[in-house]
């Protein structure tokens, strides 16, 4: 007979128990307030200068080209859909910074 025969399952459990108990007391706390994803600092970043004044700068000059490219220019069929959808996201680019500031909401947008 070896020594695991001898033990009582009682006294198995109150083995288990106990060491589980010191396990848990000697682990060291795991806190949720970590230092975040690798790539949310970069994404910060991007998204501060995409919401600071050279968007602003960069919407006005996009929307001022295309809108000449569409009045002045000599485009059909695909070409004119793209300087279209350029168009249309650069307005809309523009508007999230503009409107923003407008109405003085310098949180985030709620959708």
């Amino acid at each position: 007979m070896n020594l695991y025969d001898k033990i009582t399952a009682a006294e198995r459990a109150v083995h288990l128990a106990a060491c589980i108990a010191v396990g848990m007391a000697l682990a060291a706390p795991a806190h949720a307030a970590g230092s975040g994803m690798p790539w949310e600092g970069p994404l910060d970043q991007i998204l501060t200068s995409i919401e600071g004044p050279v968007a602003r700068i960069v919407a006005v000059i996009i929307i001022t080209l295309t809108g000449l490219t569409l009045a002045f220019g000599e485009t059909s069929g695909g070409m004119r859909k793209l300087i279209q959808i350029v168009f249309g996201l650069s307005i809309a680019f523009a508007a999230t910074s503009f409107f923003l500031t407008f109405f003085s909401f310098g949180g985030g947008a709620l959708i």
